[in-house]
């Protein structure tokens, strides 16, 4: 099968976003009061992390069984409800991918926990810096 057409790309992204709008509900989240937060505009310092799977990351978290909503080429995506709250993990086949994932999600504002072709998203920069002990990676905080 070759590869997929840029509208199956642009779909497969964009259900992605909008994915993460939903559980990051849309807003830029609440200031953290974490001053390892505040360095370096919102972003802590730590190792990226190798690449993982979506199945892997999941499990590093507490999430059994994370919902698939995205299993694409470029990018697989779950969500997770556990008992930290609710957040979805990406993985992705690219560095690009992840990048311009990134970009995008971004416009909405979210805490994001960046790793090596992996994101994990959710509404606690706490529960992301629990994680990051875990898996790795670097806190990211914007507003839309």
């Amino acid at each position: 099968m070759g590869r997929p057409s840029l509208t199956t790309r642009v779909t497969a992204l964009l259900g992605s976003v909008l994915a993460l709008a939903l559980v990051t509900g849309c807003g830029g989240g609440a200031a953290s009061d974490d001053p390892s937060l505040a360095a370096a505009g919102g972003a802590a310092a730590a190792n990226p992390g190798p690449p993982a799977t979506l199945k892997q990351l999941a499990t590093r978290t507490g999430c059994a069984k994370p919902q698939v909503q995205t299993d694409a080429e470029e990018l697989r995506q779950g969500v997770c409800k556990t008992d930290k709250g609710q957040y979805t993990v990406t993985t992705f086949s690219t560095d690009k991918g992840k990048a311009e994932w990134l970009e995008e999600a971004k416009k909405w504002g979210g805490n994001y926990l960046v790793g090596t072709r992996w994101v994990i998203a959710g509404n606690d920069p706490g529960v992301l810096q629990s994680f990051s002990e875990k898996v790795g990676g670097n806190i990211e905080t914007t507003a839309p």
